[in-house]
């Protein structure tokens, strides 16, 4: 079987792999709009994940310049973020997040959940935890420096899912399903006869 690192699509050092608007709005109503979003890992990023959380109607706190492992926000109620791939970092970052306590959804490679580490850290909070299963690959942007702007990067090598924790989502909403497309109502055109 082959690793993952030597797939010419995956760098598992690089850790700019941004979160697209429409992956954040596939869980978007599991959500609840009341509930104050810490976005937990942006330090040193052109993340725009909070500019979509907020277009959405969300009340979202984060910075780039704020370090998730030092840094303490004053006041949330829980935590949405796609945490780096580098594994030493995941796992600090992983151990802050049971260390806080507090109910998230985040970004992991699905392959991160059959690691001997999720158990060491989780220990007997794994009870907790529920994995959100998207419709299709998770598909990431990348920073174009050139251009300034986020751009599309290839698909990932691996298949990535929302990991939630304390959030008591429902077993028929674990499975996610493509948004219904909006219907637009036909307008009959009336044409102005002329007498």
């Amino acid at each position: 079987m082959a690793k993952l690192n030597d797939c010419p699509k995956f760098d598992p050092k690089k850790n700019d792999y941004y979160t697209k608007k429409e992956m954040w709005e596939n869980i978007s109503h599991l959500v609840p709009k009341d509930k104050k979003i810490y976005e937990m890992c942006l330090l040193n990023s052109k993340s725009k994940s909070l500019e979509y959380w907020r277009e959405m109607g969300y009340d979202i706190i984060g910075d780039n310049t704020w370090d998730c492992l030092t840094f303490k926000p004053i006041e949330y109620d829980m935590v949405i973020t796609n945490p780096p791939f580098e594994t030493k970092i995941k796992q600090k970052i992983l151990k802050k997040l049971v260390e806080i306590d507090k109910p998230f959804i985040i970004i992991l490679n699905c392959m991160n959940i059959y690691s001997k580490y999720m158990r060491t850290i989780f220990g007997d909070k794994l009870k907790y935890l529920q994995q959100i299963i998207p419709e299709s690959k998770i598909k990431f942007e990348i920073y174009d420096k050139e251009k300034d702007c986020m751009t599309k990067c290839k698909d990932p090598a691996f298949y990535a899912c929302y990991l939630a924790y304390k959030m008591n989502i429902p077993n028929e909403d674990l499975w996610l399903k493509k948004p219904e497309p909006i219907k637009k109502e036909k307008v009959k055109k009336i044409k102005n006869k002329k007498k």
